[in-house]
């Protein structure tokens, strides 16, 4: 089973996110966009293990708050993505999931961790276009539980399923 461990959009960050990937588009900027019901922002992949990792899941210390930022593009994954201002108790989050990951013996994606949330692959972005400059609402969101989401091959691309929840301790 394919699995990673990520962080599911509130309805006000995810109405944000869906405003983003519509200015995007009147922008004349065309890609396969993302679901709104597949946004997320990973922590860590962990791709095929055979069973579901819900024990690795860490409970969040204290509530922190992200709020969205920018856009920015992956050329090497050819992604498209909104990220969200530095955050310290974002990074230790994260780098708890990866540290409880290690700990279990449960092999995971070990790239530089990197909040982002992927609005489209494979965009293509008019010449005139420039994505700074596209508006991103800065909408915040209470960071209160983390979640393993299991990853499923569809028809259209990939079906997310959120599996296991982990809250505020």
């Amino acid at each position: 089973m394919r699995q990673f461990i990520a962080l599911q959009p509130s309805p006000g960050f995810l109405a944000a996110l869906e405003d983003v990937q519509e200015r995007l588009r009147a922008a004349g900027v065309t890609g396969k966009f993302r679901e709104p019901s597949g946004l997320h922002m990973t922590l860590a992949f962990i791709g095929e293990w055979p069973e579901e990792v819900t024990d690795a899941l860490p409970a969040v210390e204290k509530p922190f708050s992200i709020t969205l930022s920018h856009l920015g593009y992956f050329p090497e994954a050819d992604v498209l993505w909104a990220g969200v201002r530095p955050c310290g108790e974002l990074d230790h989050l994260a780098e708890r999931v990866r540290r409880r990951l290690a700990d279990a013996g449960i092999p995971f994606d070990r790239k530089r961790f990197n909040p982002h949330i992927t609005l489209a692959r494979k965009p293509s972005v008019p010449g005139d276009v420039v994505l700074s400059e596209i508006p991103v609402p800065a909408v915040s969101m209470i960071v209160d539980e983390v979640s393993l989401y299991r990853s499923d091959r569809g028809k259209n691309g990939m079906v997310y399923t959120v599996i296991g929840t982990s809250g505020v301790l």
